[in-house]
């Protein structure tokens, strides 16, 4: 009967706790006021209301009412928006949320852990001038949401943090003096003869004494945050510890205070496991804190290249030269400057913001934007971008742009919106993160109720023991962090390296690019025409002025190396142009571009592009299709490709259509950006990989699965220092990620200039190909299909990882593939050197 009336609790204790946190959830409708929907979230260990119902079609002003402090909630990010706003402590925050189409839109804290949803209705179809999630966010690239990217705002969010590790430092440190005594006594009482002890060391009543401020003081931090998560019904790591410590300490003080209630051999107080678990998760915390602090360093590292003060001076002064003058001017907050403002800027100073100069000339070190590490010279006329470093002389500046519409804060904003975004590859390890903590929380039901009933003696020891390790050992910190913490290094380290990538999205999908389509002018070549004395043609020849022709835009001095890197990895190169046929087929032998597409017509770009996405499927190349361009009418061709590159030194529609931003305008922007991708995602990998890992293994340990076995039942103290580095190990893991080489190296690549394929845009060509079938091969993806991105072959000449699409040559029955004609040639001359190994 005992047995039957446990498992008949356990039920139905399973039962309720499915329905608690998987039952359906009442939302809140917000209010109409002026044509704006409003309503007030509180945010205190959970989101209160957590789904809102909102009306499409209409703009919404939510504000958060925070009523607490700690990393945990400290943002809410709209990851399908591109929204990431600061909620500072105990205060009211207002985000506004675009109009958007019927849909559910989530949100959830900076950690991931804490979740709330936005449920829009009004119809089938979005209303007029709603935007759906990918609309509100290509929107958001070129804006920036105030109260996440103010000064004020990192201020705050940074003496929050300050605040927090001071607050986990002083309860660390508390808990470790009053927690020592009690875990050494009970190790003792393990391992050795006690009978000469004091008696009063067995008493369990003086290790309560010390191990209740543990639990109310120390432990107060988590139990606030787990509680409340419990009752919003949205329950974290924070419940799992607090549930299994209130069931060990609860326990121990059962044993204090009615020893005879339990059975003879149950009679241990475990609170030294209380203690030990409390301490640990908060020295987790605490390594987790600073260590999460490293994720965001490159857009600190951003903030910091901003000066402080700018050095005004005038017309006058400028016009005599006496700006050259020790002590000329008068320093100003770079607050204060105006558009039109002239500042001097000294030698070994950073530019105060983006600018023309209008007086001197200098070396310019623009790593901090390009990624370029050689110095730009500059002269008068030239505009230069803030935060950058004059090097050698002083310059006098015009201020072009000041404040948020800083070619340096737009960098600060595009990288903050991208890391609000998430990675598809998020979306598994989100969907088990939802039903994690309820899924722990059974098992650890059941594995109580299996110990009580058919465990052996002492079976309510045994069974708590289990179950309160089963609780604590548990980690949905792992699995809500793996990729976000992942991301945001990723993004931090392609933003050092010039390489701005605007969403999750594109970072994951970057590195199964298998087609690049490049525009032409500005791109491929430099965009600028030279004039050429004499000649023939471009001007009319006058008395006073001699007669000069234009000469063929020259190109990129690096365009053809890049080229020749993305061949030798297997990627498919096209280049679509305006000009004529003899234009497009020098400029494209020259840098060996395999196909080019001439007299495109500005509207004709786009076309191509899915006349390109179409002919790959065709041919089963299940790669992505990139497209690179820097001009106004690259933006459709931009939106429609997979994925979409613009060149820094373009447009700005250019850069609000693309995916990813090339700030130096070199093409080795798209191999370095393809190589982050392929780093961030094995990191990815490795995060996932453990997080899962980790779980399942550690889960079934501290149930007691090896207990028939070995004897052996896992410590709730041992399951709290598992737990507690778990995350953190995840973090320093995300954290190596800072440090790959991304840059592209094109120092080994051989360029070799092809006879292209040429074919002539018109009227006539797109309605041939399009209506028959002949017009799958125009690109040759059946022929010549580029091969898995991921599949790499070394080069037996000098060792370089290259793709399958390299050049290649056949030996006694091999295939032997080269990164250039250079290493080709060396092993034609002596093969056999170069394969005995």
């Amino acid at each position: 009967m005992e047995t039957i009336a446990t498992i008949v609790v356990a039920a139905l204790l399973s039962l309720a706790i499915v329905w608690f946190f998987f039952g359906k959830r009442q939302g809140s409708a917000a209010v109409v006021d002026n044509g704006r929907q409003r309503i007030t979230v509180g945010v205190q260990g959970g989101y209160s209301p957590a789904t809102i119902e909102l009306k499409a079609g209409m703009p919404t002003t939510i504000t958060f009412d925070r009523k607490e402090t700690g990393e945990c909630t400290s943002h809410v990010v709209f990851s399908d928006l591109g929204i990431d706003v600061h909620l500072p402590g105990n205060q009211r925050t207002n985000v506004e949320i675009p109009a958007l189409a019927p849909g559910d839109y989530p949100f959830a804290c900076g950690m991931n852990m804490v979740h709330g949803s936005l449920h829009v209705v009004g119809g089938s179809t979005p209303a007029a001038g709603a935007a759906t999630a990918h609309d509100a966010q290509t929107a958001s690239r070129a804006t920036a949401a105030a109260p996440a990217h103010s000064p004020a705002a990192d201020a705050s969010a940074a003496a929050e943090n300050a605040n927090e590790t001071r607050d986990l430092t002083r309860r660390i440190i508390v808990g470790t003096v009053l927690t020592v005594p009690v875990f050494v006594v009970a190790m003792a009482m393990m391992a050795a003869d006690m009978s000469t002890w004091p008696a009063w060391l067995m008493n369990p009543w003086w290790q309560f004494a010390l191990i209740t401020p543990v639990m109310l003081y120390c432990g107060w931090p988590i139990h606030r945050v787990g509680w409340l998560a419990l009752v919003h019904r949205s329950p974290e790591m924070n419940s799992l510890v607090t549930l299994g410590t209130c069931a060990a300490y609860l326990y121990s003080l059962v044993v204090c205070i009615a020893p005879t209630a339990l059975p003879e051999g149950s009679r241990e107080p475990y609170f030294e496991s209380v203690g030990v678990v409390i301490t640990l998760v908060l020295v987790g915390r605490l390594l987790e804190a600073k260590a999460r602090q490293g994720t965001g360093d490159a857009v600190s590292a951003l903030i910091g290249l901003r000066p402080n003060t700018a050095r005004l001076v005038d017309a006058a002064d400028i016009a005599s030269g006496a700006w050259r003058n020790p002590g000329a001017g008068t320093d100003v907050a770079i607050d204060s400057l105006k558009p039109g403002d002239t500042v001097i800027v000294k030698a070994g100073d950073r530019v105060p913001t983006d600018g023309v100069i209008v007086a001197g000339c200098a070396q310019v070190d623009e790593s901090m934007v390009t990624g370029e590490s050689r110095p730009v010279p500059h002269g008068e006329g030239d505009e230069v971008t803030g935060a950058t470093t004059v090097l050698d002389r002083p310059i006098v500046l015009r201020a072009t742009t000041v404040g948020d519409d800083t070619v340096l804060s737009q960098i600060i904003a595009m990288v903050r919106k991208a890391q609000a975004t998430k990675a598809p590859v998020q979306q598994l390890a989100d969907r088990i993160a939802a039903v994690f903590v309820p899924v722990v929380v059974l098992i650890a039901a059941w594995t109580f109720a299996i110990w009580l009933t058919v465990g052996p003696q002492p079976r309510l020891a045994h069974a708590l023991v289990a179950a309160v390790s089963t609780l604590i050992i548990a980690c949905p910190c792992a699995l809500g962090l793996a990729t976000p913490l992942s991301v945001t290094s990723g993004l931090g380290l392609g933003a050092r390296n010039g390489v701005l990538v605007t969403s999750a999205n594109a970072l994951q999908r970057a590195r199964n690019i298998t087609t690049v389509v490049f525009d032409k002018t500005g791109t491929v070549t430099q965009g600028v025409a030279h004039l050429a004395q004499g000649g023939e043609d471009g001007v009319a020849q006058t008395d006073d002025m001699p007669k000069v022709s234009y000469a063929d835009d020259p190109v990129k001095p690096d365009s053809a190396a890049a080229i020749a890197v993305l061949h030798a990895r297997g990627i498919r190169t096209i280049m679509l142009s305006g000009d004529k046929e003899e234009t497009t087929r020098r400029v494209a032998d020259e840098v060996g571009i395999d196909t080019a597409i001439c007299n495109v017509r500005p509207g004709g770009k786009a076309w191509w592009i899915e006349r390109i996405q179409t002919e790959a499927e065709a041919a089963g190349d299940t790669g992505l299709v990139a497209m690179v361009g820097d001009g106004i009418n690259d933006a459709p061709a931009l939106a429609t490709a997979d994925i979409g590159f613009a060149m820094g030194t373009g447009t700005d529609v250019a850069m609000q259509s693309a995916d990813i931003t090339v700030m130096n305008g070199s093409l080795s922007g798209v191999i370095t950006a393809i190589d982050l991708s392929h780093a961030t995602m094995r990191n990815i990998r490795e995060n996932l990989t453990f997080a899962f890992m980790y779980n399942i293994i550690g889960i079934p340990l501290a149930t007691g699965v090896l207990y028939p076995l070995t004897g052996w039942l896992l410590s709730p103290m041992i399951a709290g220092l598992a737990m507690a580095l778990s995350s953190t190990c995840l973090v320093l893991n995300a954290n190596r990620l800072r440090n790959a080489k991304v840059a592209a190296n094109l120092d080994d690549a051989m360029p070799t200039p092809s006879h292209a394929e040429i074919i002539v845009d018109s009227q006539e060509t797109r309605s041939q190909n399009a209506s028959s079938q002949k017009g799958h091969d125009m690109f040759h993806f059946g022929k010549n299909k580029a091969k898995d991105p991921d599949q790499t072959f070394v080069d037996p000449v000098c060792g370089m990882t290259v793709g399958a699409d390299a050049q290649s040559v056949e030996y006694q029955g091999t295939t032997y593939r080269f990164c250039s004609a250079h290493c080709v040639e060396a092993f034609k001359a002596a093969p056999a050197k170069f394969v005995k190994g």
